[in-house]
């Protein structure tokens, strides 16, 4: 038990540093791509919501520790939106299939750049931040959208080249 936390929280690290390092370096990715989102996408499909919600904490605390916006909200962008998916996909999208977690990926994003442009919004307004969302954000989130579907798509055929229990069975 013990090692899976361990597993879960190098998991995490590892992710943050990637992403950091894809937006620092790479500037036409700058806040189009979304690496936490996507594993937690994939966690909600696979893994217990125990998990799902420490990866989102874990990953959610290194963004904000790296992050210029008010502490915690990252994590709270995050946990919000695990919340959110898992409640979706335990009453909606009940399998691993293609389609389900094409349309999870659409509306992770949806969710949880709503949640984040309001949090800052209203940290803006009552002073707490001077970062407001603006018309290029909605730019970036239709490029984020775009990134997070093609990731998904890889990670779909990925897992399911691995392993043989994850394979959609679809009745006609």
């Amino acid at each position: 038990m013990a090692a899976k936390n361990i597993y879960y929280i190098i998991l995490a690290a590892g992710l943050v540093l990637l992403q950091l390092a894809l937006e620092g370096n790479l500037n036409f990715l700058g806040g189009r791509i979304n690496l936490p989102l996507v594993v937690l996408i994939i966690l909600v499909n696979l893994a217990e919501f125990s998990w799902v919600a420490a990866f989102a904490v874990c990953a959610g605390l290194l963004l904000d520790v790296y992050s210029g916006l008010p502490f915690g909200v990252l994590t709270l962008s995050l946990f919000l939106c695990a919340i959110i998916l898992k409640i979706l996909f335990m009453n909606f999208f009940t399998n691993f299939s293609f389609y389900s977690l094409l349309l999870l990926g659409l509306i992770a994003v949806a969710i949880y750049n709503a949640i984040f442009s309001s949090i800052m919004g209203g940290a803006y307004f009552f002073g707490f931040s001077d970062y407001s969302p603006n018309a290029d954000y909605l730019f970036k989130v239709l490029w984020q959208i775009a990134t997070t579907e093609a990731i998904m798509v890889m990670a779909y055929f990925f897992v399911n080249s691995l392993s043989r229990r994850f394979r959609p069975v679809f009745l006609g």
